[in-house]
C-alpha cells in the first residue's frame, strides 16, 4: 500500500472512530489496524528521508549528502 493510500485509510479509521456509533470490538479492530498502518507510513516516511539525505542533486549534476529540515 502506498503512502497516501495509507494516509487515507488512517484518516477514514479515525472518522470511524470518532462517530461514536462503533460497538468496542469493532472500535478495537480498528485502532489496532490504525496502530499499523500509522506504524507502516512513519516506517515509509523514515526510508524517504534517509534516501534525501543520502542524495541530492547539485545544478552542476554532482550529488552531496544533505540533511533533510527538521521535523516540526
Amino acid at each position: 500500500m502506498k503512502f497516501e493510500a495509507r494516509l487515507a485509510r488512517l484518516e477514514a479509521i479515525a472518522q470511524q472512530l470518532e462517530s461514536g456509533e462503533l460497538e468496542l470490538s469493532r472500535a478495537l479492530e480498528l485502532f489496532e489496524e490504525g496502530v499499523e498502518q500509522l506504524r507502516a507510513a512513519a516506517e515509509e516516511l523514515n526510508k524517504a528521508e534517509t534516501r534525501v539525505q543520502q542524495l541530492a542533486e547539485r545544478a552542476n549534476g554532482t550529488f552531496e549528502v544533505i540533511e533533510p529540515p527538521p521535523r516540526e
